[in-house]
C-alpha cells in the first residue's frame, strides 16, 4: 500500500489540498453558528436536514449532498466545539505525520465508503462523525499514549478510548441494523487500507515471538543429561557429573554413582543370532 500511496504521490500529489482538516472544521463551525442562528433543534427543520448526504434525495438530483455532507457538524451542542478542536488537533497530526497527499487519501477513502453506503441503502443517512472516527482510530493507532482529559481533569491514554471504540463497532456488527453495519464498515475501512498490512505483519511478529518464547522456555526445562541407568538429570542434580561409556554401544551416558556400576548395552550381530 505505501509503494503504491509513493507512486500516486509523485503523480497526483501536487494536487492535495493542504490543512484539510481546517478546513473541515471552519465549514462545520459555519454551519453550526448558522444552525444555532437560525434556532435549529433536533428533529426540527433547518440548514442541516439539506446538507446531510442521502442516497435518495442524491438520486433525484441533489448531488452537492456529496460534498456538503462533510459540513455537517456531528451535533448541535456546545461540546460539538471540544469535538471539532479534537478532530482538528488530531487530523493536523496525521497530516504532519504522512504529510498532505496521503491524509487526504485517507479521508478521500473515508468519504468514498460513507457515500457508498447510503447508495447500497438509499433510504439511510450518512453521519460525518464515521469519518471522524476513522481519525480518531488512526490518530490512536499512531500516538497510543496520547492523553486526553475527561471532563478536563482526568488523563485517559487515547488507545483505551479506541479499544471501546472497537468494541462498540464490534457489537454494532453482531446486532446492530443493515445501516449501522455498513457505516462501520465505512467508519473502518480507510483504517484497514492504512494499517491492515501493518497490523497482519504485527500479530506474525508477535506469534514469532512467542514460539522462540516457549521454544525457549522447553530448551531451559528439558535436561540436558539423562543417566541410562537410573535416570538420573542434570536438572534434578546440577552437581553431578555424566559421562558416556566407551564398552557400551550407542550413545548412552550415566552419573558418576553408574558409570561403572551398570551392565553394557551390547548390539546383537547377526553372527550371534545364527
Amino acid at each position: 500500500m505505501m509503494k503504491l500511496l509513493d507512486r500516486l504521490e509523485r503523480h497526483f500529489g501536487r494536487f492535495a489540498i493542504p490543512n484539510l482538516s481546517l478546513l473541515i472544521v471552519v465549514g462545520q463551525g459555519i454551519v453550526l453558528l448558522l444552525t444555532w442562528m437560525d434556532g435549529d433543534q433536533p428533529g426540527g427543520g433547518g440548514i442541516i436536514p439539506e446538507l446531510q448526504l442521502k442516497g435518495t434525495e442524491v438520486l433525484a438530483g441533489q448531488w452537492w449532498r456529496l460534498v456538503t455532507f462533510v459540513l455537517v457538524p456531528p451535533g448541535r451542542g456546545i461540546l460539538v466545539l471540544f469535538a471539532l478542536y479534537l478532530f482538528l488537533i488530531m487530523g493536523g497530526a496525521l497530516e504532519f505525520q504522512w504529510g498532505p497527499f496521503r491524509y487526504n487519501v485517507y479521508l478521500l477513502l473515508g468519504w468514498s465508503a460513507s457515500v457508498a453506503t447510503v447508495f447500497v441503502a438509499p433510504g439511510a443517512t450518512a453521519s460525518v462523525g464515521y469519518l471522524g472516527s476513522s481519525v480518531f482510530l488512526a490518530f490512536a493507532w499512531l500516538f497510543p499514549d496520547f492523553k486526553i482529559f475527561l471532563m478536563f481533569v482526568l488523563p485517559v491514554p487515547i488507545k483505551y478510548l479506541a479499544w471501546i471504540t472497537w468494541l462498540i463497532y464490534g457489537f454494532q456488527l453482531m446486532s446492530g441494523s443493515q445501516i449501522d453495519q455498513l457505516l462501520v464498515v465505512a467508519a473502518t475501512f480507510n483504517f484497514a487500507v492504512f494499517f491492515g498490512p501493518d497490523i497482519v505483519l504485527r500479530y506474525k511478529a508477535g506469534r514469532r515471538r512467542q514460539q522462540h518464547r516457549r521454544q525457549v522456555a522447553l530448551a531451559e526445562s528439558s535436561a540436558f543429561h539423562t543417566c541410562s541407568h537410573c535416570g538420573l538429570t542434570d536438572k534434578d542434580d546440577p552437581l553431578m557429573l555424566f559421562q558416556y561409556c566407551s564398552q557400551c554401544t550407542g550413545d548412552h551416558e550415566y552419573c558418576q554413582d553408574h558409570l561403572r556400576d551398570h551392565e553394557h548395552v551390547v548390539a546383537v550381530t547377526d553372527g550371534e543370532n545364527a
